[in-house]
């Protein structure tokens, strides 16, 4: 049986600190409900500290996830449920072990595949096309990946897909269509949030919580080159891990129901 973690010492998510530190104390951590009552930094922020709508807006835990992002060691996207999480690499490592080995996710690899859907016959184009130019980038804005993807997809690809995704495609993808992909390499682990450079507007520079968003590969946020000296998979690499696929799965919803015991089992595994 396992044991039920106390939710102590997590205090109500006031500020940047404290909203890091729920982070670390569950190791995995959906931004939003999710199905599991409690778990969530929505359902953890202390009361007036959410976003508003109100012109003298606190805008809280909508930027404080910057700070959570620069800390180093904690991977942001929407990779639970298709929706925003945090995850220290810990166990984002275990996420990644599951979810790049399934079929669907490998598509962004451009590996033969069977697209199930029309979105992921389109994902098996987009994706690959968005992480290559991550990949040689560094780091890449959305505004920059749907103008690369529009010059990078060929006329083949575009007939594959039919005649009426050219005009969503080229000569730039538009924002909901890279969105999806987006959404698409984040789910798959294959990207994350790099960092936010907040946005100021107006003739005062406001800043009322616009942010522009930089993505890169966990690969190249997180790992650190093999030392000669290195013994162990954590030391050479943190996002290795020695556990198989299915065995990561499991080791990731044992850990959240610790905290949780009574999460429905099914609501676990769509998320993870």
């Amino acid at each position: 049986m396992s044991r039920v973690r106390p939710l102590s010492p997590v205090r109500p998510i006031d500020s940047p600190e404290a909203m890091v530190a729920a982070i670390r104390h569950f190791g995995i951590l959906p931004f939003f409900r999710c199905g599991v009552p409690g778990w969530s930094v929505e359902e953890l922020t202390a009361p007036g500290c959410w976003f508003s709508d109100e012109e003298d807006t606190f805008l809280g835990p909508w930027d404080w996830k910057i700070d959570a992002v620069r800390e180093g060691d904690i991977a942001y996207g929407k990779f639970l449920g298709g929706k925003a999480a945090f995850a220290t690499v810990e166990w984002y490592r275990e996420l990644m072990n599951w979810r790049r080995n399934q079929p669907r996710w490998r598509l962004a690899l451009g590996e033969r595949g069977k697209a199930a859907t029309q979105n992921d016959k389109l994902m098996k184009v987009l994706a690959p096309l968005a992480l290559d130019a991550i990949h040689a980038a560094g780091a890449l804005e959305m505004r920059e990946l749907r103008i690369l993807c529009g010059q990078k997809i060929t006329p083949a690809q575009l007939k594959s897909l039919g005649a009426r995704y050219r005009p969503i495609l080229t000569p730039a993808v538009k924002k909901n269509v890279m969105d999806s992909v987006i959404q698409f390499l984040q789910m798959g682990t294959w990207t994350v949030i790099g960092d936010f450079e907040r946005v100021y507007r107006g003739p005062e520079l406001t800043y009322r919580g616009w942010q522009r968003a930089s993505n890169t590969t966990p690969d190249d946020l997180f790992a650190v080159p093999i030392l000669p000296t290195a013994t162990s998979l954590s030391n050479a690499d943190p996002l290795a891990t020695a556990l198989t696929p299915a065995a990561s799965r499991a080791k990731l919803i044992d850990h959240i129901r610790e905290f949780f015991p009574e999460a429905d089992h099914k609501v676990l595994e769509k998320l993870i």
